[in-house]
């Protein structure tokens, strides 16, 4: 339980989430706290009135990024919330799914996986029939995996896919409903639960299964609009999927399938990273030629993407507000404009590498191609790293 010595601790900077001065928060918290000593001693007869100022001062110390002290808010919240539900058991279970997700978020925050892991077993259980349920069984898939408890990941992310589509196929959905707007809803949500399931699938080396399962993932982003990151990310999922599983030419064929779609990008840098693993993929495939086409692919577009990161680098030079803010210690804005401007060069810096990679890969494919001239001129440029080549 909360006491008012709990909120005698500095706030850290860099975790604190409000839009005032952290000291008016504390001051907030501390005055919010009262408040609820005040409904505590009010006794059972007033048990009702605890909830609310607890949520109140649960939500300040979010803020305050302080989610230890959050957590404990929310679990005397949790409690009030069970002795209000006995009399008439389900009154209150709305309230005590919207804590539960609270204190899931609190307890992640501050690392307590077994804990927050819990907790989503808890909501599952009395939650069977809300809408939150896919999110927290993902929650709960997250949650095991960060545990290293990777095979009951997998079977909680395959109970999500079956529960998914056993909803689909009750609401006549599975296919051609699709198409409407419940049915594209409930396919996304099937897509979603699918690419968690490939993910596990891969983790625990059923890397055939996983390539299955992205498959289908592919189909759907196919079939919407405005998707080409989503389909350029299931390929390079798929394609490496079906190479490692010694699927060589099922990858090829995806590929030459998908490769026009994802020629209609813009390529202003995105997909770069794409571009250039399928290069990769592609090379010891046998096919030099399309190799070739997405090296030069991958090569212009991380040409783009190291020109605009140098000039991002220079409007963050160039801007002279960095210490304007009226809420901080000038310490802590220069701490701040320092790392701002380091993570800015270091964008720059992991994006010449990305472009110096993909050269070398577009002169193996010049070099497979016996064009060697062409292929010497692409590795000199690798090697010397000049600047020239991305204005």
């Amino acid at each position: 339980m909360l006491h008012r010595e709990m909120l005698d601790r500095p706030v850290d900077e860099r975790r604190y989430q409000g839009v005032v001065r952290p000291d008016k928060t504390v001051r907030w918290a501390v005055e919010q706290l009262a408040l609820v000593e005040e409904k505590r001693r009010a006794g059972p007869s007033h048990l009702a009135a605890l909830p609310g100022p607890l949520r109140e001062l649960a939500e300040l110390l979010t803020e305050l990024g302080w989610d230890d002290l959050a957590a404990l808010a929310r679990r005397e919240e949790l409690r009030a919330y069970r002795k209000l539900d006995e009399p008439k058991p389900g009154a209150f279970a709305g309230r005590m799914v919207e804590t539960m997700v609270a204190l899931r978020r609190n307890l992640v925050e501050d690392g307590r996986y077994e804990e927050a892991l819990a907790v989503a077993d808890e909501q599952l259980a009395i939650d069977r029939h809300r809408s939150g349920q896919e999110e927290t069984r993902e929650w709960r898939t997250v949650l095991l995996t960060r545990l290293g408890r990777h095979e009951e990941a997998l079977e909680s992310a395959g109970a999500a896919v079956a529960e998914l589509r056993a909803g689909l196929e009750r609401a006549g959905l599975e296919r051609a409903g699709r198409k409407s707007a419940g049915g594209a809803a409930a396919g996304l949500k099937l897509c979603h639960a699918l690419t968690a399931f490939a993910e596990r699938l891969d983790r625990v080396g059923r890397v055939a299964e996983a390539a299955d399962a992205t498959a289908e993932v592919l189909a759907f982003w196919r079939g919407q609009d405005d998707s080409r990151y989503q389909v350029a990310r299931s390929l390079d999922e798929l394609s490496d999927r079906l190479v490692r599983s010694g699927r060589g030419e099922e990858a090829y064929e995806v590929i030459v399938e998908v490769w026009p779609q994802l020629r209609r990008d813009d390529g202003y840098g995105e997909l770069a990273e794409i571009w250039h693993n399928l290069a990769v993929r592609l090379l010891p495939l046998s096919h030099p030629r399309k190799a070739l086409a997405a090296g030069s692919e991958a090569v212009r577009r991380h040409r783009a993407r190291v020109h605009g990161a140098r000039e991002q680098h220079r409007a963050v030079e160039e801007r002279d507000d960095w210490d304007d803010d009226h809420r901080y210690a000038e310490w802590y804005l220069r701490e701040r404009r320092r790392a701002e401007l380091e993570e800015s060069q270091e964008r720059v810096r992991q994006a010449e590498q990305a472009l110096r990679e993909a050269l070398r890969t577009l002169a193996a494919c010049l070099r497979r191609l016996d064009r060697t001239d062409a292929a010497a001129a692409v590795e000199a440029e690798a090697a010397s790293g000049s600047s020239s080549s991305a204005q």
